[in-house]
């Protein structure tokens, strides 16, 4: 590792009482819940689409993918969407938290014999009390294409 510290800014964001962070050059917008028309016959994890100003992007429910489990009557509040190797995608959340500058260089690895997270995410912030899995998105999303 290097002496200099490799700031990176990120987004945190709740669902199902875990955090979660994505580099902030991929979000785009939060945007409240919106009906979702759903896809036939699509994998899984797509819960659908929707009309952002006229252009139609695809929502993901990464609690699929990251095999987090939610109640019957969990309901998301936002969807957070982001722009991927040019392309627009929404995923589910319960709530944005807030912006923070993390020095990758301090990042945990999570060492677990579940691995559930460990492909997909880039290790574990920690400030104060809180643990942030911060997701490998741009491996997150293309593992499922």
């Amino acid at each position: 590792m290097k002496g200099d510290a490799e700031m990176v800014d990120v987004l945190s964001f709740e669902i199902n009482n875990q955090e979660f962070a994505v580099e902030v050059e991929y979000v785009e917008i939060v945007y409240d819940m919106v009906e979702i028309r759903p896809v036939p016959n699509s994998k899984k994890f797509i819960e659908g689409l929707i009309n952002l100003r006229g252009r139609i992007v695809p929502v993901v429910d990464i609690t699929k993918i990251l095999n987090v489990s939610l109640g019957q009557e969990h309901k998301f509040s936002n969807i957070l969407i982001l722009k991927i190797n040019e392309e627009e995608i929404g995923i589910f959340v319960d709530e944005v938290k807030n912006v923070l500058s993390v020095d990758q260089n301090t990042l945990e690895n999570i060492s677990s014999k579940n691995e559930i997270y460990r492909d997909k995410s880039k290790g574990v912030i920690k400030i104060n009390n809180r643990l942030i899995v911060f997701l490998n998105i741009t491996e997150l999303m293309s593992m499922q294409a």
